[in-house]
């Protein structure tokens, strides 16, 4: 999650595309048949959004000119298949009526930016915020560093196997397994649709021999149930691909998190294109939606209480070559740090931690070690 000012900037990050006045001067990749975008629509178009109160000129002028370039992309994507396209005036008219509404531009257009890779994004699962892929890219670098050269004895002889509590999307597991070919990833969620999407975003990716996800609720008592990889039957095999070279039964040497952690005092203030189309579910930190009061703080409880079964030893860590590693990973919410540091602390199993703040000045992720 993000925090509340960085959420009401929920624009997609996008690479850099032409004006919409480029864009509109383009041929039409359609067919000659097909209507074309006229110009003098650009002016009816940012006013319709406009009517989205969340959104200034400015935001309304961009998102149109990547609502444009998301239906061209989509055409031609349609026509290779030897698809006709829809029209696109009325594809365009459509994304903006939306848009219009309140609903976030990632799921119109169903994609999402997230460092060097693109997510597909789909109600009500979680959207992944610009300021986790920042610190996801510091995070690769940081254990990227860790690792010797090719020529070094200490170099790792053995993967490392990451656990990602609270997956989503599984944004955070695939970047990290994408920038660094010595990570293994296993996300646990407990919405099937998140486990569903992240499994196709994997597959996109091809990253799913080396990236697994699973439905899972931290909040079970059987923790064993998150110890082991169980093939998940949401997906049809013969759309994935069931071969994977995880040893999938054992604990792990790092653990990832960007839990929900939202208060309801916090909650009950998101703006509409929050609270009407993502999930509560994956921002309140309470885990319980009948319940207003709380400072969001129950999953990081959780995740310190289970974090001695989850975790292998430290000395066998370092036999497999991951000297240094941060044992646990957390994405927290403005003004928590303190909080959730007590809440490790009192653990007894943490020794070290580090707070990361993200692009924008606020405190983000917290670093621990089990080893000072």
């Amino acid at each position: 999650m993000a925090s509340i000012k960085s959420i009401t900037h929920n624009i997609a990050q996008k690479k850099t595309i032409p004006s919409v006045q480029h864009l509109i001067s383009l041929p039409n990749i359609a067919t000659t048949s097909r209507k074309l975008y006229s110009t003098t629509s650009t002016s009816e178009h940012i006013t319709k959004l406009l009517e989205n109160k969340e959104l200034t000129k400015e935001d309304a002028t961009n998102e149109l000119r990547w609502i444009i370039q998301g239906v061209r992309e989509r055409a031609q994507n349609q026509m290779a298949k030897g698809k006709m396209p829809e029209i696109e005036e009325d594809s365009i008219s459509n994304m903006v009526e939306r848009r219009s509404k309140g609903e976030p531009l990632q799921y119109i257009l169903g994609t999402t930016d997230f460092g060097p890779i693109t997510i597909q994004c789909r109600k009500p699962i979680l959207i992944p915020r610009q300021e986790t892929s920042f610190l996801t890219l510091k995070l690769s670098s940081y254990i990227l560093n860790l690792i010797p050269s090719l020529t070094s004895k200490d170099r790792p002889n053995k993967s490392l196997e990451i656990l990602d509590l609270c997956s989503g999307t599984g944004c955070i597991g695939l970047l990290l397994s994408k920038l660094n070919p010595l990570i293994n990833i296993i996300g646990i969620d407990n919405s099937p649709k998140a486990i569903q999407l992240s499994m196709i975003n994997s597959r996109d990716l091809n990253l799913n021999e080396r990236v697994k996800f699973k439905y899972g609720n931290l909040f079970n008592s059987n923790i064993n149930s998150l110890l082991s990889f169980t093939n998940s039957s949401l997906i049809p095999s013969s759309s994935l691909t069931t071969k994977t070279n995880l040893k999938g039964d054992g604990k792990y040497g790092m653990i990832i998190s960007n839990p929900p952690y939202i208060p309801f005092n916090e909650y009950k203030n998101l703006p509409k294109s929050v609270k009407n189309f993502e999930s509560p579910f994956a921002l309140l930190g309470d885990n319980n939606l009948n319940q207003n009061f709380g400072k969001g703080l129950k999953y990081y409880e959780r995740i310190n209480e289970i974090l001695p079964n989850l975790l292998i030893e430290q000395e066998n860590l370092e036999k497999n070559g991951w000297k240094g590693l941060p044992r646990l990973v957390l994405e927290i919410g403005k003004g928590q740090s303190n909080d959730v540091i007590d809440i490790l602390r009192n653990g007894g199993l943490i020794k070290k931690t580090e707070i990361w703040k993200d692009q924008f000045g606020v405190e983000r992720f917290i670093l621990a070690w089990t080893k000072k």
